[in-house]
């Protein structure tokens, strides 16, 4: 009679890296290092996106110019502008969300706190008050009169943020895209390269015991 796969084999020794009731709880500072990990995987998913669709919009760009019968339309430009948005700022949401998970690694582990990338934290605090402030001609100013709301615009370049244009590789006009997911890049290595070496400690810790 043929052994069920899905019958456990009494004789098979217990995985000691997984599922043991004596298994440590995880500590704040791997919780911190899994989401370092996470949100340093997504920036480079996501500048994977932005770079997709700003090829995109280059080309369809082009095409536009030429008015021939296959060119793209003004509405396809408008559908790749809308996307290009949402991809950008999901960019920076996902930088912002690694920096403060760095930070609290840091923490954890009594380290000096990581500078902060200023820019980055100037973007993200506009982008997450946008709809608070003065939006005239496709273009975002501070309120007048108002100190409060706006603060972040006001320290961004010509104290604004188009709305419509976009400029080369730069994440509304202020961040460097590329710069942004090659330090992600760098952060992933790291952490697998840690993960690694934990794994192969835990290895020797268990054959040491079986000696």
């Amino acid at each position: 009679m043929s052994k069920d796969p899905f019958q456990a084999d009494p004789l098979d020794e217990p995985n000691p890296f997984g599922g043991a009731d004596d298994e440590p709880a995880a500590t704040a500072e791997e919780a911190a290092q899994h989401f370092v990990r996470v949100w340093a995987e997504a920036v480079i998913r996501q500048a994977t996106r932005t770079r997709a669709i700003r090829r995109k919009s280059a080309v369809d760009d082009r095409n536009f110019e030429r008015n021939e019968g296959w060119s793209p339309t003004e509405d396809d430009l408008y559908d790749n502008d809308r996307v290009r948005w949402a991809e950008e700022h999901t960019l920076v949401w996902s930088a912002h969300q690694l920096e403060r998970w760095r930070a609290r690694l840091a923490k954890e582990r009594g380290q000096a706190a990581l500078p902060k990338n200023q820019d980055l934290e100037e973007v993200r605090n506009v982008l997450e008050h946008l709809d608070e402030v003065d939006l005239q001609d496709w273009t975002a100013t501070p309120p007048a009169g108002q100190k409060r709301i706006g603060r972040s615009l006001r320290n961004l370049p010509d104290q604004m943020l188009s709305l419509g244009g976009f400029d080369g590789r730069t994440l509304f006009q202020v961040l460097d895209s590329e710069r942004i997911a090659d330090a992600a890049l760098e952060v992933v290595k790291s952490v697998e390269a840690e993960l690694a070496e934990r794994e192969r400690d835990m290895v020797e810790a268990y054959l040491e015991l079986r000696d």
